[in-house]
């Protein structure tokens, strides 16, 4: 049951720190004027060379911590199953 609830937590601090990344990359890319800035921004603020590497990473973190979270809920429920039979 730990790695369960260690599970689930993992899947919302991924899940919500990679949307909140995706959200700054996205202002980062439309909210500078040239490409000079928005690699100054980007490595400035996300540590990336330029706002589409950091949407890329995170989109990666944003999909891994979905597939996280169907598989602690999967065990959750068959835990439930198993404790009432």
């Amino acid at each position: 049951m730990f790695f369960i609830k260690a599970g689930k937590l993992l899947a919302y601090i991924g899940f919500w720190l990679s949307i909140l990344r995706i959200g700054l990359g996205l202002l980062i890319a439309f909210g500078t004027p040239d490409l000079a800035n928005n690699v100054a921004a980007s490595r400035h603020i996300l540590g990336t060379q330029n706002s589409g590497e950091a949407i890329t990473e995170a989109t990666l973190v944003l999909l891994v911590s979905i597939c996280l979270g169907i598989l602690a809920e999967i065990g959750f429920r068959v835990v439930q199953l198993s404790e009432s039979k």
